[in-house]
């Protein structure tokens, strides 16, 4: 006859396997955020690009990233790192880095966050 306690001892190793894992989650992105503030490498932006949601606030954006290292017209922010890769249309080596963009369809600014990308960014 099995135990009553079976589910509990099954249960609770994997309770505590989540808690963990759930642990390092919140402390690889904080990570992150300071080498990418301190560094601008690309691996910590890698890590912070997969954090960002469509619909998070510029300010959510901002606690992330820090400021942007160029903003090319109002609502489209681009953000830099030491990754560099060829152009597709050119063959130039360009910086790789982050484009978030805050404007809607119509192209108004909107204070939430629409769309980003990794993407070469031409100098």
């Amino acid at each position: 006859m099995p135990s009553r306690n079976f589910p509990c001892r099954t249960l609770l190793p994997l309770l505590l396997l989540l808690l963990l894992s759930t642990a390092c989650d919140t402390r690889k992105p904080q990570q992150a955020v300071s080498s990418y503030k301190a560094n601008k490498d690309y691996a910590s932006l890698e890590v912070l690009y997969e954090h960002l949601r469509k619909g998070m606030t510029h300010s959510e954006v901002k606690a992330l990233l820090g400021e942007p290292d160029y903003s090319p017209i109002t609502g489209q922010e681009y953000y830099s790192s030491d990754q560099r890769a060829a152009a597709e249309e050119t063959g130039v080596e360009d910086p790789v880095g982050l484009v978030t963009d805050y404007r809607d369809e119509q192209g108004k600014p909107t204070g939430w966050l629409q769309t980003f990308r990794l993407v070469p960014i031409g100098e």
